[in-house]
Order: structure tokens, then C-alpha cells, then sequence
């Protein structure tokens, strides 16, 4: 396995950060594509982990983040990556990986999260 890639997309998976993944959450919100926010040195150690939610509606540009269709978003004719829709998503409910973000759009996502969560 090459550094940064999941070591499988079946069960069992482990998820990285960047990484999309199909998240079942409870109703009303259903199944939905997540960005794994959470570092890849603490994700082995933690039974939940920091997504931000991907949706299919627009917002401001310091909050919703644009997002390739090569990501594995395939939901929405055109995917956002929503900074401020954050949630701790146990790891038993990531049921699919889907994509990747690119280097260019993990790092807009990393700063957008510093600006609105000021660290």
C-alpha cells in the first residue's frame, strides 16, 4: 500500500484524511457523501471521526469549497465541501469510499476550516 491510499474500498477499510466516503447518518439526513477531516495518525485510534459534509448547494466561497467530480462525488451535477458542516461520524457508519480530494482541494478545505474555526 502507497502512503495516502486507503488500504481497500470493501468493509473493513481504513479511511484517510482527504478522502470521500459514502456516511450513513441517522434520519432525516440519510446517506451522504463526507470529507475525512481527522489526521491519518489519530483515525486508527478513534471510533469516530471529523468529516465536513459534501453538498450539492452552493455557498460562500470562504465556506464551500469546490469539488472535482474525479473527488467521487457523483450525488450532485456539481459537489461543495460545506467547512462549517462538521460532524463526528463513527467509523462504522463510513460504508463506502468514493474518491480522493485533490492536493489543491484538501488544502483550500485545511485553510477554509483554520479561517472559520480561527486556529
Amino acid at each position: 500500500m502507497s502512503p495516502g491510499t486507503s488500504e481497500s474500498d470493501g468493509p473493513g477499510a481504513v479511511p484517510l484524511r482527504g478522502e470521500v466516503w459514502e456516511a450513513h447518518f441517522p434520519p432525516p439526513i440519510g446517506p451522504h457523501p463526507v470529507v475525512i477531516i481527522t489526521s491519518n495518525a489519530l483515525i486508527p485510534r478513534l471510533s469516530a471521526l471529523t468529516a465536513a459534509l459534501v453538498t450539492g448547494t452552493p455557498g460562500p466561497m470562504t465556506t464551500h469549497i469546490p469539488i472535482d467530480t474525479a473527488a467521487g462525488v457523483t450525488k450532485y451535477p456539481e459537489s461543495w465541501v460545506n467547512v462549517t458542516d462538521l460532524h463526528a461520524v463513527p467509523q462504522s457508519r463510513l460504508r463506502q469510499r468514493r474518491g480522493r480530494l485533490s492536493p489543491g482541494e484538501l488544502e483550500t478545505v485545511e485553510t477554509c476550516l483554520r479561517d472559520v474555526l480561527v486556529l
